[in-house]
């Protein structure tokens, strides 16, 4: 079975994601701790979830001068649980270049956010970006690339634009959902239609249409959904 789910425990409740976690522990790749749970359990809650021999994937976004983003980095890295963790690529190329830096010597790997999957062109107009959605993401996973990070959060849909760029970089893609629900996602694909177009370095990160409801029936149906 090929693993490339990470789910996101977008949960207020350190024992419903525990309890989650360790119902679909067999099928996934990874979790997704973001801010929600995040602001409940801190740093040493995470260590809770070691058992489950699962990345972790600590999604907090995080943007603000080089400086400070050196001190968080240099703090996550003592927690050698969390593997992944997310900067915003908008706060450039000096910022994100902090950030590796800090991180050397560690196996802390960084994804750089490009455009968020709630956005349209119509959100980027709204901060003064004149791009269309595909030159802002184009611009942004350059960035990442030109810093050297690893990884990138992208929608699927810009799988194909980021493999333009870089063959090795590695894509984990929130907004995949298992039937036509988009919720608060605008720029999503299926399961299925990701997984027609992933390769071996694409992630998917589904939450609600996983555990909303029968977890493990809804996490089978999502994978068998893809064959």
């Amino acid at each position: 079975m090929k693993k490339n789910i990470f789910l996101a425990l977008d949960f207020n409740s350190k024992e419903r994601a525990l309890e989650v976690t360790d119902q679909t522990k067999d099928y996934l790749a990874g979790i997704k701790i973001g801010l929600e749970l995040y602001s409940i359990i801190g740093l040493k809650g995470i260590k809770e979830f070691e058992k489950f021999n699962l990345p972790i994937f600590l999604d907090t976004k995080i943007f603000d001068i080089p400086n400070q983003v050196a001190k968080t980095i240099k703090i996550i890295t003592a927690f050698k649980s969390i593997k992944y963790f997310t900067i915003h690529s908008l706060g450039s190329l000096e910022m994100m270049e902090a950030a590796k830096k800090a991180a050397n010597g560690s196996d802390l790997e960084f994804l750089a956010v490009s455009v968020l999957t709630s956005w349209n062109k119509k959100d980027l107009e709204h901060i003064g970006v004149t791009n269309n959605i595909n030159e802002q993401v184009k611009i942004l996973i350059k960035l990442a690339s030109q810093a050297r990070l690893p990884g990138i959060i992208a929608s699927a849909q810009d799988i194909a634009l980021a493999r333009q760029i870089s063959k090795e970089i590695k894509i984990f893609c929130p907004g995949i959902r298992g039937n036509q629900n988009t919720q608060d996602q605008k720029r999503t694909l299926s399961y299925k239609e990701f997984n027609a177009i992933a390769d071996d370095k694409c992630f998917a990160v589904i939450g609600r249409p996983i555990y909303e409801g029968n977890v493990l029936e809804n996490i089978k149906n999502i994978i068998n959904s893809a064959n």
